[in-house]
């Protein structure tokens, strides 16, 4: 059901947005992502959802939330579990051996052990204050999404982008995609009691930020540039079901998240954002996705910004003859030149040295068209 396909921001905004608006390129505080671990049998597990949801009312746009129905409390009808494939995806986060859950509700702040906590799990009552630390960090990479659906196609686009303002110790860091919903009601152990706000007419409890799709596998995919001035970009496509677990999928309460972690933990920052509806081009210009030669699966420039000579590094599933260009802002062509990409890995020089400050577009096009247009700034 999931075709990855990438796509550099450049290509697909219009309207005069810029790379810019999806990542900040200045040093930014950490966010804070709160994996939350519950379940619908849960009878403590309302009261969590009411600190998650206060703490982050009290730091709007700072804190992503993820409610990840799972372990015993989890089982039955409804099923609220994430699947990948046959395996239960929030099982294989909170049992990791160095989250050390002790009990429900639980949760994960950017998935790092504080003070005297064995492991990441914390509780309740512990998030808040954690997060709040957590809030006073610099980030070494700010990370920035949009989400997109297509009524028309049934299709999602979610659309990353992690621009990194310090460098990052380790070399490599996992991009984490994935989509949650609100608004999904059904029954929740001990509602009345502690989150009676929640519950409507019909008696039924509304549950949140609940994650109902991962884009990018149990622990994420691989970032292999993390130093400073290193931009990550990629675009996703989900078709979207009319269920998941035979629970109603309505795209106009689903919600985006990217997070980029360390490794399996530590998460240094992340972002969501709620999906909208519709193909305009100020949004997403969905057609030239769609007409794009999918072989190509990632890119990376660096050094970004630069002041000269920088190194577009482009991995390909099939080989093909390139045109490459630096275009400005204004459309206007500046330097074109050729190059032969191979299946694999490839790392293509591009001479800035001669070009006035300022942000630029370096497009590599194939015979089907433009396949990655990058945005650079010179300076």
């Amino acid at each position: 059901m999931k075709k990855l396909l990438f796509i550099a921001i450049g290509a697909i905004f219009s309207s005069g947005l810029s790379a810019q608006d999806l990542a900040s390129r200045t040093s930014e505080k950490k966010n804070v992502v709160l994996e939350e671990f519950t379940g619908k049998t849960c009878g403590y597990c309302p009261d969590g959802h009411k600190n998650a949801d206060e703490f982050s009312a009290d730091k709007p746009g700072d804190v992503v939330l993820i409610n990840i129905h799972c372990g015993g409390y989890a089982r039955g009808i409804p099923n609220y579990n994430t699947m990948l494939g046959a395996v239960n995806y929030g099982d294989v986060v909170y049992q990791h051996p160095d989250v050390k859950l002790t009990g429900f509700p639980s949760g994960t702040v950017n998935r790092t052990k504080f003070g005297t906590n064995s492991g990441t799990a914390a509780n309740r009552g512990q998030w808040a204050g954690f997060g709040a630390d957590v809030l006073t960090e610099d980030s070494p990479v700010n990370v920035g999404i949009k989400g997109v659906y297509d009524p028309a196609k049934f299709k999602l686009y979610v659309l990353v982008e992690a621009y990194y303002t310090a460098d990052e110790l380790n070399p490599t860091n996992m991009i984490n995609v994935g989509i949650t919903q609100n608004g999904v009601y059904g029954p929740q152990s001990g509602a009345s009691s502690f989150y009676p706000e929640k519950i409507n007419a019909a008696g039924e409890y509304r549950h949140d930020h609940m994650l109902r799709a991962v884009l990018t596998g149990q622990w994420g995919e691989s970032i292999s540039e993390t130093t400073k001035g290193s931009l990550f970009t990629k675009m996703y496509t989900y078709d979207v079901p009319e269920k998941l677990n035979d629970i109603p999928v309505v795209p106009a309460d689903l919600v985006v998240y990217a997070f980029v972690a360390k490794d399996q933990q530590t998460i240094l920052s992340g972002n969501s954002i709620a999906v909208v509806e519709g193909t305009d081009p100020s949004i997403v210009d969905v057609s030239s996705v769609l007409d794009l030669n999918s072989s190509v699966s990632a890119v990376n420039i660096y050094p970004n910004p630069t002041t000269g000579n920088t190194t577009l590094r482009v991995n390909s599933d099939n080989s093909f003859e390139a045109t490459i260009k630096v275009v400005s802002v204004t459309g206007a062509v500046v330097s074109n030149s050729s190059a032969s990409v191979a299946a694999g890995s490839n790392e293509i020089a591009i001479d800035m040295n001669s070009l006035e400050e300022g942000m630029y577009f370096v497009e590599v096009s194939s015979q089907v068209g433009i396949v990655v247009r990058q945005s650079i700034v010179k300076k």
